[in-house]
Parts: C-alpha cells; sequence; structure tokens
C-alpha cells in the first residue's frame, strides 16, 4: 500500500487505540496484550471493528510486548506471532485491502539494563515481526530521538523497502517526558537523511492542545506527517480509568488538523471505532471533492535569543588562573536554620566560589535542598549549588523543582543519582529513580537549549572515582561531558592510591575535576569514615593521627594538617576544591581554605 515517493499527497485512515478499547469491553482483562492468547477472538472483533469503521491501517496488539511484562523471550515471541495471527484474520474476514502494521512501544530502560541490552530486545521484536512477513512498523510513543533513528535504521538495513513510522508522545507544553522539544523532534525527523519514512506525534494530549502546538512548529521540508492524539484526557470515576466520550467533537477537531497538511491520521488512547468512524466520514467528504493534503504545515516560531549571562563561578573555573574553592553545607534536619544561615555568611566573607547544599545525603531527610539554596541565595547574597537528585522525585517533579529554582535566580546545579534508600527503611520508602544522573543531564540539555537558551543552567556531576575498572569510570565521564556536564566533584580523597587516580582520570579526560576534602574532626569521625562508608578509603597512617582521647582542638589541627597536605599534593592535577564541612563546623573549612591558599600560593 505504502509507496513512500507518493505518500505526501495521500491520506490515510489508521485505527484507534486497542490498550484502552480493551479495557473498556472488558474490565476484568488485564494487559490487553496478553488477550492475544488468552482470548484471540476480542482482538480479532476489535481489528474488524476498527476495519469495518473505515481504517485502511491497524496496527498490531503489540505495544507493552516487552521484558516487562513478558520476562521470557518464548512468550514474547509467542505473543507477538499470536498478535500477528489475530490481525491477519481480522482483515481475511473483512476482505478489506488493509496494511497491518507492527505496533512497538517503548521499552523502559530501569537497571541493570544498558542501552546495548535494550537495543538487543528492540532488535529481538522487530526481527521477529519480519521474520512473520511483516514490514511495516508503529514505532510508537517515544519519548528520545535517538531510539527511533536507530531502530529505523536498523529495520533499512533487515528490509529495505520496509515502511517505518516513528510516532512521540509530548504534553501539552510540547516536550516529551524526557525534555525533548517537539520543534528538535521536528527538525530531526524532517531531515533527508533520517532513515524513517514517516513520523509524529501521537499520545500525550488531545487533538484541540495538538493543533495548537503544530501550529507554532516551523517544519523545515515537506515530509510524511502523522497525527494520532487521544480522545481528550483521562480521569478516574470508580477506580476506572474514564475518556472523554465525544467522536463528532474529536473528529472535528482532528479536521482541523488535517487541514495543516497531515498524511497518516487515527487515534490512541481513548479513541474507539465510532472516533474512527467519525474520521473515515471527514476523509471520504474530502477525497470525493478531491481534497488532498494542503501541506500548510509549519507556522513561525519566533526565537529571540539575548546576550548570554556570565555565570562567575563558571568563567573563574576555566579561567585556568587560579583554584575555585567550593564549600557544601548539609540543609537543616529540623526546622531550625539560624546554623546554616551563619555559616553561609562566613563562608561569604571568606570569599567561597560557591556554596552547595547536599540533598539528604545517604537518604536521610533534609530540608529541601533547592529550597534552602534559594533561601541563601537571597538571604546571605552568595552563588548557590543545590544537589538535584533523581532518588526522589519523577521527572515531572524534577522538572518541576528545576524550574521554579530557575525563577529564583539559580543557574548552577550538581545532578546526582542520589544514594538508595536504605535496606531498612524500602518497606515504607521507595526511591523513584525514573532517570539517572546522565539521563538527567540530557533532560537539562535540552531545557537548556529550549527554555533556558537566553541564560542557560551550568551543571556539574559526582565523581566516584574509587572503581577497579578505570575505562568504566572513564566512559561514564565521557557520557555525562556528553550530555553537557561542565565540571566533576569528586568523592573524598585521603589515600595516595586516591590521589594518582586523580590524576589518571585528569590525564584521560579533558574536563574540570574539582576535589573533594573532607576534614575528619574526631576519632570517631575517623573510624567510622574508614570503617562505614563505601567508595571513602581512609588510610590507616591517616586513622593513626587520630586517639580516642584527643580533645577537639587537637583533632582539627590534624584535620587542618590532613586537608592541606591532600591539597598540596593535588595542587598541580585539581581544578579547585571541594570541601565537606563537618557536623556544621564552617570556621574549620575557612581556616583550610585559608592554609590551602597559602600553599598553593608558596608553591608557584
Amino acid at each position: 500500500m505504502f509507496e513512500n515517493q507518493s505518500l505526501t499527497n495521500q491520506r490515510y485512515l489508521m485505527d484507534g487505540a486497542m490498550g484502552t478499547y480493551v479495557n473498556l469491553l472488558h474490565p476484568e482483562a488485564g494487559e490487553a496484550e496478553e488477550a492475544n492468547i488468552t482470548h484471540p477472538d476480542w482482538i480479532v472483533a476489535i481489528h474488524k471493528e476498527y476495519i469495518l469503521a473505515g481504517a485502511s491501517v491497524i496496527r498490531t496488539n503489540t505495544f507493552a510486548v516487552n521484558h516487562l511484562l513478558f520476562p521470557e523471550r518464548k512468550i514474547c515471541r509467542q505473543i507477538l506471532c499470536s498478535a500477528i495471527a489475530n490481525a491477519r484474520q481480522a482483515v481475511e474476514e473483512t476482505g478489506g485491502k488493509v496494511e497491518i502494521m507492527a505496533s512497538i512501544g517503548p521499552i523502559r530502560q530501569d537497571l541493570p539494563y544498558t542501552d546495548e541490552d535494550i537495543l538487543e530486545e528492540y532488535r529481538m521484536l522487530i526481527d521477529t515481526f519480519l521474520e512473520e512477513g511483516i514490514s511495516c512498523f508503529a514505532l510508537e510513543t517515544f519519548s528520545e530521538p535517538k531510539w527511533g533513528r536507530e531502530l529505523a535504521a536498523y529495520i533499512k538495513t533487515q528490509r529495505p523497502n520496509s515502511f517505518v513510522l516513528v510516532d512521540f508522545s509530548v504534553n501539552v507544553s510540547g516536550y516529551t517526558k524526557f525534555g525533548f522539544p517537539m520543534q528538535g523532534i521536528v527538525n530531526e525527523f524532517a531531515n533527508e537523511d533520517c532513515p524513517a519514512d514517516a513520523f509524529g506525534f501521537n499520545c500525550g494530549v488531545g487533538g484541540v492542545h495538538l493543533k495548537k502546538l503544530l501550529k507554532k512548529i516551523q517544519f523545515p521540508r515537506e515530509c510524511v506527517f502523522a497525527a494520532l492524539p487521544n480522545a481528550g484526557y483521562q480521569h478516574e470515576l470508580r477506580g476506572r480509568i474514564n475518556y472523554s466520550d465525544n467522536p463528532v467533537y474529536y473528529a472535528r477537531q482532528m479536521e482541523e488538523i488535517m487541514g495543516l497538511g497531515v498524511n497518516l491520521v487515527g487515534g490512541c488512547c481513548g479513541t474507539t471505532p465510532a472516533h474512527i468512524k467519525e474520521l473515515s466520514r471527514i476523509l471520504l467528504a474530502k477525497k470525493q471533492a478531491d481534497k488532498k493534503p494542503e501541506k500548510q504545515l509549519g507556522g513561525s516560531m519566533p526565537v529571540t535569543v539575548g546576550a548570554v549571562k556570565a555565570n562567575a563561578f563558571l568563567d573563574k573555573l576555566h579561567s585556568n588562573k587560579e583554584k575555585v574553592f567550593v564549600v557544601e553545607l548539609d540543609s537543616p534536619f529540623g526546622k531550625d536554620a539560624e546554623k546554616f544561615y551563619r555559616g553561609a555568611f562566613q563562608l561569604k566573607e571568606q570569599g567561597v566560589d560557591i556554596v552547595t547544599v547536599s540533598d539528604s545525603p545517604m537518604a536521610r531527610a533534609r530540608a529541601d535542598a533547592s529550597l534552602m539554596a534559594v533561601s541563601m541565595k537571597q538571604k546571605v547574597d552568595i552563588p548557590v549549588m543545590p544537589h538535584i537528585s533523581c532518588r526522589d522525585r519523577n521527572l515531572i517533579g524534577l522538572r518541576s523543582e528545576m524550574l521554579g529554582a530557575y525563577i529564583n535566580g539559580v543557574r548552577d546545579f550538581l545532578l546526582i543519582t542520589g544514594d538508595p534508600v536504605a535496606r531498612e527503611d524500602r518497606g515504607s520508602i521507595t526511591g523513584v529513580f525514573d532517570v539517572n544522573s546522565i539521563r538527567l543531564m540530557e533532560y537539562v540539555k535540552n531545557m537548556n537549549s529550549e527554555l533556558f537558551y537566553e541564560n542557560p543552567v551550568s551543571y556539574g556531576g559526582a565523581l566516584n572515582y574509587s572503581g577497579v575498572n578505570v575505562d568504566a569510570i572513564v566512559h561514564r565521564m565521557e557520557q555525562k561531558i556528553a550530555q553537557g556536564c561542565s565540571y566533576f566533584l569528586t568523592q573524598p580523597i585521603f589515600s595516595k592510591e586516591d590521589i594518582e587516580r586523580i590524576k589518571l582520570l585528569k590525564s584521560r579526560v579533558d574536563t574540570k575535576i574539582i576535589c573533594g576534602i573532607m576534614p575528619l574532626v574526631s576519632y570517631k569521625n575517623a573510624l567510622f569514615m574508614h570503617n562505614e562508608m563505601p567508595g571513602i578509603h581512609v588510610p590507616d597512617e591517616v586513622l593513626s593521627m587520630y586517639h580516642e582521647d584527643m580533645e577537639r582542638r587537637e583533632a582539627e589541627e590534624v584535620a587542618v594538617h590532613v586537608s592541606v597536605d591532600i591539597a598540596k599534593s593535588l595542587n598541580e592535577t585539581a581544578d579547585g576544591f571541594y570541601l565537606m564541612t563537618p557536623f556544621g563546623r564552617v570556621s574549620l573549612v575557612n581556616q583550610i581554605i585559608d592554609n590551602i591558599r597559602k600553599s598553593c600560593e608558596t608553591m608557584k
């Protein structure tokens, strides 16, 4: 059916939703994909309804067939083959000239799965469809362009005459859940070099919002475009998820979208054969009037780029003229923040370059890091860098946090994955981890290009340097740099081995490394760090400098001595020093900074 050279002047009607329609007809069904085997008659009947409603393209009931629903590959293949058989049976029994598209949805990437693991699973799904004689693919509801391009390219290498549609899901603001903007997706997939035959947007929004979003987008060239929005927005009633049931209204909105020059139209979540029937009626009227796609897609998208404002911390870091000093303060455990603010004022007097506020380290709840950073900036007027942790918020929460901090003048962040929830708390507390630090950096990178372009934020990453596999550490650093990471703050450094590792990493990766220094303020503190902190190596020679009966003053003198010695050993390597304030003792940290500055000046 699909001849690529003629598609730009044609319009095809696809089917509507499968999963939500199965659940509407059979609330007890569970996952719709399982019904391919348990109730194939249901699936065949739904396909037939869509065909009889006027659809000339149907998608297999395989959107969520992957390891999350079906961990065994054997079962995945069985479901795929059954879904294809069900679709073919429906086409045969209706006697229509209908194209069958293989529906492949996004595979969620959870630990321990890597990109390569996910790509290999996608290939397994694709290969199964190809082996069964399916050559048209709908890659649906994707949130990041890379998978669409990679999978389309793979399909083309396996079967050059195949047809590949890639659809993306966006929210009402025009962004995918990973922060990719519609305009960026259009620029990439309307490119002549893109391996996909067609692309578009499905799910996430209803017809009204999709129409508004499309009118703002500039299409760089003529392309084959698809629009398959939801039937409005879902709402819950008596424990069931429902969508607005107004096919006529939906079809009217789609008629306006079709007027923009869309080639492939249909529906996503909440749409039914009734919606497709209304669309079919409109298409038939257009065909009788000999109206082809008008190709009006593309309004103007004015972008006013002003001068990027200076970032004093980043400018100093990259000037290579002198070391930067970053000091970490823990936000309060309770409601009293007097000590927190007093420490910030002391650090300002010391002239530190930026204060970073930790985000509940070791998964122990403290006052919100971003809120405390904003408050500190307003009260103390000092540059701040809150930690943003992936552990406690989903992507909606992370984006909201970044926006709130940005509106309040914060332009520097440390993006971290976050410590896992303690084992004893896992029964009552859950870690979110929608993304890890690398994926969060990619998300913020997109926010910079589309939202913060006039005054982008800068962000650093944590450097856990103490792994056996140096190549793996280097690879992770390079991944972060590729996603816009401007610098690294390291774990606390204590041993000669640590120092040599930092020097090695610096020699292999062209980046800025701000070396971590944690003063140990008592024998108990040193003993704890020596025995109970994974990834931190306090050597015996450092531990031996402390003893049980030493007074606070004596212990702090040792802390200053050890910290300054470490800084001197790193003087040729470090681009700055990152001091972690022990138990709120800012005066001790200031003393260490004074001594490091004097030592570094002497060594010039």
